[in-house]
């Protein structure tokens, strides 16, 4: 009787033959981008059937590709040189473009694709978001392409967890692949690419909606595949271990449940095998060399191996920034100093620190602290690496994400303001009140700076803001507080001590001498002419100082419990964050406002949560100034009015991070707004 072969040891060997030959010199890039379709003036998905679908894209698109390909009469993908168009399971389309020596040679491909893309939506009405997921739809409404792969992962994924019907149907995703010259190569690079999974996942974050309703929190991508079972998404097991090798991550392939395998019987050559594994339904044969590739692509954790790296936790995003992306990855990754540095600070990174740190950033974003660090932290860090390792002509590409990452915001952060924008914003009365906002200006910089939430919170509440030159003469702004009704000093620098009187201390930030000038004759002015103002942390600071008011320099000097946690456990108090962390429209202690005064009444409550960022503080009030509101804990002011004018409020907390979220904060623009419509008349 003929020995039984050992086929395990046949197709483990034949994976690891296959990474081994992957090895390679070369630098090249691959790039994945996935677009989900809307029609444009309803915003709802597209499917694959329907006039004007999805098939009828690819059919249009198919004569400018040399290779069509049909499951069964459905045509599903199109090819050429360095090009592949396919189809994901709710339709979809993806780009893979590659490989590339750079990232001009992508831009370059990727720009053909949309020059012969975009006709086509256009004439048939429909749009691509760019986003990492479905904006118009739950998951479950979303209707399959024709391909019997995803009929069995619907079955398969569906049967474990609701996510994985998300994550097949909802999501757009953006890979970027990367070349390795050794095992060792390959396995530092997907060990680095895991544990970063979380940190670049945040700076690509581009999901701002979920199942049809906006996101609390960050990271839906990631909370997705992290809802999953994770015996095949997530951190492959063991492979953040230094002697983690290619015969390990054979056994990790082989050992998975198969879910469909090719075949040559129906189904257009599938056949579906649930919880088989691949090494139980290849235990009497070796596998084909296309067997083994679809193997390897039945797994999709943070980063995964083939012939190649492939590193996959960034959402969909706009071309600008799907290019900062692969320039990032790219300095990183084919770099031995980088991958030296971040290999040392993460040696001791383990799988369920990364899981951590997936939590934590999906609830405080650059809030979150990461293995030991902040994430601001690891962000700066990977643009300061990349930053000293581009090629020329790269520091271009590489600016939308850096910008990003500087102002620590995302785009997903960022979408709410751009749909209130292009949809909700409310239209102007003609009698609308102009509000001048006083900008932030740092004397390095040749523009000016503010916040938006400042000026869509004004536009929500029926004004028209206008962002002020800098000047410090009388007449121009005299001629200011005629034109405006009403005026918006809004956060910044901290203000000179000179400006009321006393010495630089220790602890005071740089000021923004230009500003504390204009405010001092702007405040005052306004006052005079009883025209409302408003204004926030810094702001409220400038309107005391300019009536005669001091400040203290740092919280710590003026109440020590304020921002000790030693001196708070002492006193039994308990300690107030001053300075909090991300995410800023959350509030992290209460205020009481004092009864009768006009702050009670604009935002309509006693007691208000709030969110403070402000290292300084009132001390002596100015001239006809009030305390309206205090922080109970250590009775810092966190608020100020003066009486007998028509609105003169300062609030020591940013409204303009919370005016969508929390009422009270639109009360008080609210209210400002009307103030200033009854000035104008």
């Amino acid at each position: 009787m003929t020995e039984e072969k050992p086929f395990h040891a046949v197709n483990h060997d034949k994976l690891v033959a296959f990474f081994q030959a992957g090895a390679k010199t070369s630098e090249n890039l691959g790039f994945e981008l996935e677009h989900i379709l809307l029609h444009a003036k309803t915003h709802e998905s597209v499917s694959y059937f329907e006039p004007g679908g999805v098939r009828d894209v690819l059919e249009r698109l198919a004569p400018f590709y040399d290779e069509t390909v049909y499951e069964g009469e459905h045509i599903i993908g199109l090819s050429r040189l360095r090009t592949v168009v396919s189809i994901e399971p709710a339709g979809q389309l993806e780009v893979s473009l590659g490989p590339h020596a750079s990232v001009e040679g992508i831009e370059r491909d990727y720009l053909a694709f949309r020059n012969e893309l975009d006709p086509i939506l256009e004439e048939f009405g429909l749009e691509t978001p760019m986003l990492g997921y479905s904006p118009s739809a739950k998951a479950d409404e979303l209707s399959l392409v024709p391909k019997y792969r995803y009929d069995c992962m619907t079955k398969f994924l569906g049967a474990q967890s609701h996510a994985g019907i998300c994550m097949m149907r909802g999501t757009g995703s953006l890979q970027v692949s990367v070349d390795y010259a050794s095992e060792a190569d390959a396995l530092r690079k997907l060990r680095i690419a895991e544990i970063l999974a979380p940190i670049l996942s945040l700076m690509c974050d581009n999901s701002p909606i979920f199942e049809g309703e906006e996101c609390e929190g960050s990271l839906v991508r990631t909370r997705i595949w992290d809802s999953m079972c994770q015996d095949r998404v997530g951190t492959v097991e063991g492979s953040l271990s230094s002697d983690f090798t290619f015969d390990d991550y054979a056994d990790y392939i082989l050992s998975r449940q198969a879910i469909l395998v090719p075949t040559g019987e129906g189904h257009g050559e599938w056949r579906y095998v649930g919880e088989q594994t691949f090494d139980e339904i290849y235990a009497e044969r070796e596998m084909t060399d296309f067997e083994v590739q679809h193997a390897l692509s039945m797994v999709w954790p943070d980063a995964r191996l083939k012939n190649f790296v492939e590193i996959r936790p960034a959402d969909a995003m706009p071309l600008e920034y799907s290019l900062a992306y692969v320039v990032l990855l790219r300095a990183l990754f084919y770099n031995t100093r980088n991958l030296e540095v971040l290999e040392s600070l993460l040696s001791q990174v383990g799988e369920q620190e990364v899981r951590e740190a997936k939590h934590a950033l999906a609830e405080r974003g650059y809030g979150a602290e990461v293995y030991g660090r902040s994430a601001e932290f690891w962000a700066d860090l990977l643009l300061v690496l990349a930053e000293g390792s581009l090629l020329p002509g790269e520091g271009e590409y590489l600016e939308p994400l850096a910008s990003m990452v500087k102002y620590r915001f995302t785009l997903a952060g960022i979408w709410p303001r751009l749909m209130e924008k292009r949809n909700r914003m409310p239209e102007a009365s003609p009698t609308a009140p102009i509000i001048g906002v006083v900008p932030r200006y740092d004397f390095e910089w040749t523009g000016l700076a503010v916040s938006d939430g400042y000026l869509s919170g004004l536009l929500e509440t029926g004004a028209v803001p206008v962002v002020l030159p800098p000047t410090t003469d009388p007449a121009r702004i005299s001629r200011l507080v005629d034109v405006c009704d009403g005026f918006l000093i809004p956060g910044g620098q901290d203000i000179d001590p000179a400006c009321y009187g006393a010495r630089r201390a220790p602890r005071t930030h740089r000021s923004a001498t230009t500003r504390d000038a204009m405010e001092q004759v702007l405040v005052k002015a306004a006052v005079a002419a009883d025209k409302p103002l408003l204004g926030i942390c810094r702001g409220m600071q400038a309107i005391n100082v300019a009536f005669g008011g001091t400040l203290k320099q740092d919280i710590l000097d003026a109440r020590p419990d304020a921002v000790s946690d030693t001196s708070a456990a002492a006193s039994g108090r308990a300690r107030i964050d001053h300075v909090q962390r991300r995410p800023f429209d959350m509030p992290t202690h209460m205020v009481d406002i004092v009864e009768g005064t006009l702050l009670e009444c604009c935002v309509g409550a006693p007691h208000l949560g709030v969110n403070t960022i402000h290292h300084q503080c009132v001390d002596e009030l100015g001239e006809g100034l009030v305390a309206n509101a205090y922080s109970p804990e250590d009775g810092i002011i966190e608020g100020i009015e003066m009486p007998g004018r028509r609105f003169v409020v300062g609030v020591q907390w940013h409204p303009e991070h919370m005016w969508r979220l929390r009422p009270h904060s639109k009360r008080l623009f609210r209210a400002f707004v009307e103030a200033a419509v009854a000035a104008r008349g």
